[in-house]
């Protein structure tokens, strides 16, 4: 499936329409489980996490009111899976309660070729601007911020009135040969250059910082990307390790399935995987910083308006592949 063929998916779901008014739960659902695989790295979530968030936006968004285990069971199956507790598919022809759900452990995954589109570059945004369709223009502002789909770039203008520093720091050239490794003196300049440059960001904007100024970390003129809206790990083009991880804003009363483990004092201790597979890309690199004890920097989340604190340097010190799992330290590297 390419971007075409999932908006058109995306664009012929079968609402159904009850003395006039439509029910609009399956993009809501869908809306719902794109924003929540851009905070939480997974496209699987149990009817249980699910409910209550989907149930408050068809309340809030939709013109008739279903709960929300219809849409869970009831989502085109060429772009959505549910699944009991067996991991048997659920039929599509069966009304089931939430009830029924909850007691029989259902959950549901987007299929992958689904989350291929929505990994790529702004595939996630493009791909909800189909889903906006269905609503009226007037709501949809309102909308993209209930389900965590701002767009980063248009995002928070009044936030870049402030003047953002960038690094002056000249460093040499990266190498492009895809086939040649990173020299480990390049990895720790560039990883040195943006942690002054976060430090110059944070003073500027005394304390947290908004997410689009984080954009802007620029070399003699070049662009680097530091982070990626789109994941919480992030391994720009030019090095060999990963160079950022982020944990997203959650309200308290919001259920976050894969939850980074937390000190007393509000640092990252422990690291999720992007879902479950050791060799993804995005794994592997934060494997490679821990092997050559490259430093990160951290991006927490801290309100609801894409701000977020920034916190470095800090190590990945061991791997837990059975929990999917990296420990952090904010103390130093590993010791041999």
């Amino acid at each position: 499936m390419d971007e075409n063929g999932l908006h058109e998916q995306l664009r012929q779901l079968h609402i159904d329409k009850v003395e006039g008014k439509l029910a609009l739960h399956k993009p809501l659902l869908l809306l719902w489980l794109f924003g929540r695989y851009l905070d939480e790295r997974s496209s699987t979530v149990t009817f249980e996490a699910a409910e209550a968030p989907v149930d408050q936006l068809i309340t809030q968004f939709s013109p008739r009111k279903v709960s929300a285990a219809q849409p869970f069971w009831e989502l085109e199956r060429t772009l959505w899976t549910p699944e009991d507790s067996s991991r048997s598919p659920l039929a599509d022809n069966q009304s089931r309660s939430g009830q029924w759900l909850r007691d029989n452990g259902v959950r549901g995954s987007l299929r992958d070729e689904v989350v291929d589109v929505l990994d790529e570059p702004r595939g996630i945004f493009s791909a909800a601007e189909a889903l906006y369709e269905y609503f009226d223009a007037n709501i949809v502002s309102t909308l993209r911020s209930a389900v965590r789909l701002v767009p980063p770039m248009p995002l928070r203008a009044a936030a870049l009135k402030r003047e953002t520093p960038v690094t002056t720091t000249k460093l040499p050239k990266a190498p492009r040969t895809k086939n040649q490794e990173v020299p480990i003196e390049w990895e720790r300049s560039v990883r040195e250059a943006v942690f002054e440059w976060l430090k110059d960001l944070r003073a500027t904007n005394g304390g947290p910082i908004p997410f689009a100024q984080l954009t802007n970390f620029i070399f003699e003129g070049t662009r680097i990307a530091i982070l990626n809206p789109q994941s919480g790990i992030h391994k720009p083009a030019k090095l060999g390790s990963a160079l950022s991880i982020k944990t997203v804003f959650r309200r308290p009363s919001e259920v976050r399935p894969y939850e980074d483990e937390l000190d007393e004092k509000g640092r990252i201790l422990r690291y999720k995987y992007r879902g479950e597979d050791p060799l993804h890309a995005d794994n592997v690199a934060l494997r490679n910083a821990m092997e050559q004890k490259l430093p990160l920097f951290w991006l927490k989340g801290v309100d609801p308006n894409a701000n977020y604190e920034a916190h470095f340097p800090l190590w990945l010190t061991s791997e837990r592949p059975e929990q999917h799992l990296f420990e952090v330290s904010f103390d130093g590297p590993p010791k041999d």
